[in-house]
């Protein structure tokens, strides 16, 4: 069985809904009572309005997607580095501690 993320779905739904509605719409245009030449031309303009009304739905809905699988990515390195920049704090105050513990028992014995 597939898994199918969210995006996919969307897209899917969106791409359905799209051609549901283009063809809809073209058969309302051709059944309509209007001259021939006129339906066409009509046709024609509606498609190609309609065409780039789907680009730009398309485009949005994938750049939607992969933004965030980047912001997610984008995260994943963020809580990464924090995690690791923490413990090389920590490795730093460690050595620090025992630097510090050295020159005090150093002066302590030759005092």
């Amino acid at each position: 069985m597939k898994n199918y993320s969210l995006g996919n779905m969307i897209r899917a739904g969106a791409w359905g809904a799209i051609l549901g509605g283009a063809a809809g719409f073209a058969v309302g245009l051709l059944l309509a009572p209007e001259e021939g030449q006129k339906i066409r031309r009509r046709v024609a303009f509606q498609l190609e309005k309609l065409s780039g009304q789907i680009g730009s739905i398309v485009e949005q809905v994938s750049t939607e997607s992969q933004d965030s699988d980047a912001r997610r990515e984008g995260n994943e390195l963020v809580e990464d580095a924090k995690q690791r920049a923490q413990q090389i704090r920590d490795d730093i105050d460690e050595l620090l501690g025992q630097v510090r513990k050295d020159r005090s028992s150093r002066a302590a014995s030759t005092g």
